[in-house]
């Protein structure tokens, strides 16, 4: 631990680095966390319906981003192996192939949640209220989806080649424009017509095209030469040999966060047996949970960033420190975190209206959650940190998925059909967190992910 604080030239070299790259992350991920927490919090007062429509909706949408991030996470692996390696043709080919898989990812969930949003909610509720307002919902926010996978390419590709100010500023102004329309539009206010979850939606849509707007304004017309700006050349240049090196580090982390995702959708499932308030409690405690957990979860994308580009500079040993380093600050960056969750409850449970029927489940999801955020925080930063930087996808597809869908799923859903309240149902998610522990921490001590990918690719 003296070692992570001692003012030594690489350290401070660790330090300045990670600075520029995290804080801007972290800003971006605040952002896109606070919009799903300003949503939930805007529509609240509206009922306990409307607050489970937007959830069910928003586990769909969960389950698109995070198969998106599976796209993204695996073009983020080779942009910062190829910029620590100085290769701008081989990056631009990276995220043009990468925006071709992501429009038609986006495809595969735009055209069911606009043709049969009933069928999808139904996996969720069968309330008719909650089924009326969501595929209302469903009906305007789905069209939004192609640009977020456009958008997202250029963001991790921005922070791949050490440029994350650009996302973090297109997001901004995207959630100014989107706080607006929904005060607006929610509530029919500023002069604007009082469309209830329907504005929600609009202004989600509205503000995703002002920040997809800006930020193909900044590549391709503000500024001339930038690292990301591919075009007809480079996607010729893509070839079989490109395709399936990037296709087989790439894949397991398409396949890992999708499966996650329907293993998070499922515990979504599990928690609805408890009713209508059970998934209005899991969908106020899970976005609150995923704004507390944001700093290491960045923390953690950094490190991917830092320890990819020294991968691909052929600096192992530099590589292999820095991961020690980040391991110790994100389980600090945990334990601070979860404590700030658990003193802060009774100043949640009011600005989120939560009623007295409500206020004791989420009470005791949210002591949970804090208790064990560093373990969750740690396991975090072991995949996608430490193993994915330098391409160890199949162990870390092996290691998630393994404890989600042995360990944590079956135990959720035995507690379910046997009447488990809610807290304990969540509780029981988290015992996936423990066995990653046991099998993650083996693996980065082993060293086998410290590997340069992009050595031999022209």
């Amino acid at each position: 631990m003296q070692g992570l604080f001692s003012l030594s030239d690489d350290n401070k070299m660790f330090y300045k680095v990670l600075v520029s790259l995290c804080i801007p992350i972290i800003i971006q991920q605040l952002i896109s966390t606070s919009v799903n927490v300003i949503d939930t919090m805007m529509i609240s007062s509206l009922g306990e319906t409307s607050v489970a429509s937007i959830g069910v909706a928003n586990q769909f949408f969960f389950l698109f981003s995070m198969s998106l991030s599976g796209i993204t996470g695996g073009a983020g692996i080779f942009i910062s192996q190829f910029f620590g390696k100085g290769d701008t043709t081989n990056i631009r080919k990276v995220t043009g192939f990468t925006i071709i898989l992501a429009v038609l990812l986006s495809l595969v969930f735009f055209i069911p949640a606009l043709i049969i949003p009933t069928e999808i909610i139904h996996i969720f509720s069968y309330d008719p209220e909650v089924i009326r307002q969501c595929t209302e919902y469903f009906s305007i926010v789905v069209f939004c989806y192609p640009l977020i996978a456009m958008s997202s390419v250029f963001s991790v590709g921005s922070r791949g080649i050490r440029n994350p100010k650009l996302g973090m500023i297109c997001s901004s102004v995207a959630l100014i424009v989107n706080i607006i329309l929904n005060y607006g539009l929610i509530f029919g206010n500023l002069g604007m017509p009082m469309l209830g979850v329907k504005g929600a939606a609009l202004a989600t849509v509205i503000a995703r095209i002002v920040e997809f707007s800006l930020l193909i304004g900044y590549v391709y017309f503000f500024k001339k030469d930038y690292t990301l700006k591919f075009g007809i050349k480079e996607l010729k240049l893509i070839d079989k040999e490109f395709s399936s090196s990037f296709l087989k580090t790439s894949f397991p982390i398409f396949l890992n966060d999708t499966a996650w995702a329907i293993g998070t959708v499922l515990y979504s499932v599990a928690y609805s047996k408890a009713g209508t308030s059970a998934i209005a409690a899991s969908q106020i405690a899970t976005s609150t949970g995923n704004f507390f957990i944001m700093t290491a979860v960045c923390i953690a994308i950094g490190a991917s960033i830092m320890l990819g580009n020294e991968l691909g500079a052929d600096n192992i040993d530099r590589a292999i420190s820095y991961a020690k380093k980040f391991s110790a600050l994100v389980f600090i960056t945990g334990l601070i975190f979860g404590g700030l969750l658990i003193l802060n409850i009774p100043l949640l449970l009011n600005i989120f209206s939560v009623t007295p029927n409500l206020a004791p489940d989420i009470t005791k999801i949210f002591i949970i959650m804090g208790i064990l955020m560093a373990l969750k925080s740690f396991n975090t930063l072991i995949i996608i940190g430490v193993l994915r930087s330098g391409g160890d996808t199949r162990y870390a597809l092996f290691l998630e998925l393994g404890c989600m869908w042995l360990v944590s799923i079956p135990l959720t859903f035995i507690a379910a059909f046997k009447g488990a309240p809610i807290y304990v149902l969540v509780l029981l998610t988290y015992s996936e967190e423990l066995v990653k522990f046991i099998f993650g921490v083996p693996r980065a001590l082993s060293k086998k992910w410290a590997a340069n990918i992009v050595k031999e690719m022209n």
